[in-house]
């Protein structure tokens, strides 16, 4: 390096040493000096217009700027800096153009050359210094310029997430996924993100349908769709876009697989009834086939189970389905599971407990070693067992699927049933001890189980040394768990008459509720949720009472126009509620808002 060059280093050096020390006039006398020479301007330019700003030499700040913009026309990044001059001096006019001129200069380039930098590198500058909106335009134009519509959709999308333009940002992202279409995943994943409110996603759904009508035969819209439908929880309609999906692509039903087990996963058994029969009538060479058999089973089992009151004949009916699944199935796991179900659908709803036993006690002889459904099975007999007034064989059974899958979530259910064993015995301080450990399980279905038996016998023993009340609920809920509904009904109505001022009695009325809606007595169930809602709407079963109101006015009672009542105001009334999700779903769906 000659000794010229050195001198320079050594004196932006030294330009740089006052203005870092604050010494900001000695540092522009030497700027000054320094941008005479056009090979320093890259490395002093950043504070050389800083202190030309601050120190309101704006005359000489913008005979600076032009001198380095024709000494490097290429540069963009000066002329910016002169939009900037001139934009911080209220000359929205010039700035403008000189903004308008870059732009047009790149997007001339990328129209010519194809180069698609310059017009990424410009709007990224435009971001840098907050003007989004220029930012914008560039990519606009640049797409004008190459003539290609699909063009910088990506960025456009996520310019328009940063400045929160929902709608623009959809119609990027729809167009990126014509596009690229094997980044559908990544779209998918930043609507999720993105997407938060149930308005977001109607947007989302509006703009798809108007996507599928200028562009029918692009499956990928489609697609997009069924996942919209299932963010919304509106499966009816995902499972529609899901069968005109697969007609198209011929893919043997993988949609409509997915979004039954979806709609399994979140209890909308009949949606999901529809889609395995679908499967299993429409392709019936599918590789999915025999999945489908399984749950379209399942799916049966839980609409027959939640229709009250229970059909008996409809059990049978089911109990012959199951049978005719067993003998095609070639897997002795899935033969033990489906005795499983049979056998619970004997004990509990025909109250054949014999046949019941039977059937288990085959199940746990069989010779496969340590499995889950053997363990399963252990506990559907212990279940039966204590059904059958026989706890002692129930705790056996129990504590043996405990020890089999210690610190694993079958045997932490194992010691859920344990602890609610000792509960109805009576045994609290046990049942609790039990509660306290499963209160931190890792299943959340358990520790959220373990914690409301735990505050429900918390509650309610604090106050009453003898567990008298207590003692007696424990014992209703053991004759509703071994189907004793009739006679459950009667010992609630004397624990009302008894104790009407017990901190227990919100749960008393509530599990009166339930009992008479299994019952198929509606109109009791009613009576006994309103005395909640209006006495005791501020205790902790307040919301649960209020949503279970409106579930039983929809499905049971069909007066939807009620049940739209119910929604609003528990939405209205307990915003922090677990229900509220479900609640602004029903309610949508009962308004029509998914079309």
């Amino acid at each position: 390096m000659t000794s010229a060059a050195f001198s320079q280093v050594d004196a932006i050096a030294l330009a740089n040493e006052y203005y870092e020390q604050g010494e900001f006039e000695k540092a522009l006398t030497e700027y000054k000096k320094l941008a005479k020479n056009n090979s320093n301007i890259p490395r002093i330019h950043d504070n050389y217009l800083k202190l030309l700003l601050s120190e309101e030499e704006f005359k000489e700040a913008e005979k600076y700027l032009k001198g380095v913009i024709k000494d490097n026309p290429e540069n963009f990044f000066y002329q910016v800096d002169l939009g900037m001059l001139y934009k911080s001096q209220k000359e929205e006019e010039k700035s403008e153009k000189v903004f308008n001129d870059i732009i047009a200069e790149q997007a001339k380039d990328a129209g010519e050359n194809q180069k698609t930098n310059g017009i990424r590198f410009l709007a990224q500058v435009f971001f840098e210094k907050n003007l989004r909106e220029k930012a914008l335009e560039t990519y606009q134009e640049g797409r004008k310029a190459m003539n290609r519509p699909d063009m910088f959709s990506l960025e456009l999308a996520n310019a328009y997430q940063l400045m929160n333009q929902k709608q623009e940002m959809v119609l990027e992202y729809l167009i990126f996924s014509k596009s690229q279409p094997q980044n559908l995943s990544y779209v998918k994943n930043s609507f999720q993100r993105v997407l938060t409110e149930p308005e977001d996603l109607d947007t989302l759904e509006t703009t798809l349908y108007d996507f599928i009508q200028k562009d029918a035969g692009n499956p990928i819209y489609n697609d997009l769709l069924v996942w919209t439908h299932l963010q919304q929880k509106n499966f009816a309609a995902a499972l529609r876009q899901a069968r005109a999906l697969d007609r198209r692509l011929q893919n043997n039903a993988e949609n409509i697989i997915n979004v039954g087990l979806i709609a399994f996963r979140n209890q909308e058994y009949k949606t999901a009834q529809k889609a395995f029969d679908y499967v299993l009538t429409e392709f019936p060479d599918s590789p999915s086939k025999n999945l489908a058999q399984r749950y379209v089973l399942l799916a049966d089992e839980e609409v027959v189970k939640q229709t009250y009151p229970v059909d008996t004949t409809a059990i049978r009916s089911l109990i012959v389905k199951y049978d005719a699944y067993k003998e095609n199935l070639r897997d002795v796991f899935n033969i033990i599971d489906a005795n499983r179900r049979v056998a619970h659908l004997y004990a509990f709803y025909l109250n054949e407990i014999p046949k019941a036993i039977e059937i288990l006690t085959e199940n746990v002889n069989q010779p496969v070693g340590k499995h889950r459904v053997i363990a399963e099975s252990k506990m559907d007999l212990a279940d039966i067992y204590l059904l059958n007034e026989e706890p002692w064989e129930s705790i056996l059974l129990y504590a043996q699927v405990e020890r089999m899958f210690k610190d694993e979530p079958l045997g932490y259910e194992a010691k859920l049933k344990s602890a609610k064993l000792s509960y109805f015995k009576g045994e609290f301080e046990l049942a609790q001890s039990h509660l306290d450990i499963l209160k931190l399980a890792t299943s959340r279905e358990i520790a959220n189980d373990a914690l409301n038996l735990s505050i429900l016998i918390k509650n309610n023993t604090v106050f009453d040394s003898t567990d008298v009340v207590m003692q007696e609920y424990a014992n209703i809920e053991l004759q509703l768990f071994q189907n004793q509904k009739n006679e459950a009904i009667v010992a609630l109505n004397q624990m009302i008459e008894k104790y009407p001022k017990h901190s227990i009695i919100d749960e008393v009325y509530f599990l009166m509720a339930k009992t008479e809606r299994e019952l198929g007595h509606f109109d009791k169930a009613l009576a006994a949720l309103g005395v909640i809602n209006q006495t005791h709407y501020f205790e902790i079963l307040g919301d649960d009472a209020l949503f279970l109101t409106g579930v039983i006015l929809e499905d049971d009672l069909k007066d939807n126009e009620k049940a739209m009542e119910v929604y609003l105001q528990l939405l209205e009334k307990y915003k922090g509620s677990i229900f509220v999700s479900e609640a602004r779903k029903r309610l949508r769906e009962l308004r029509g808002d998914f079309g």
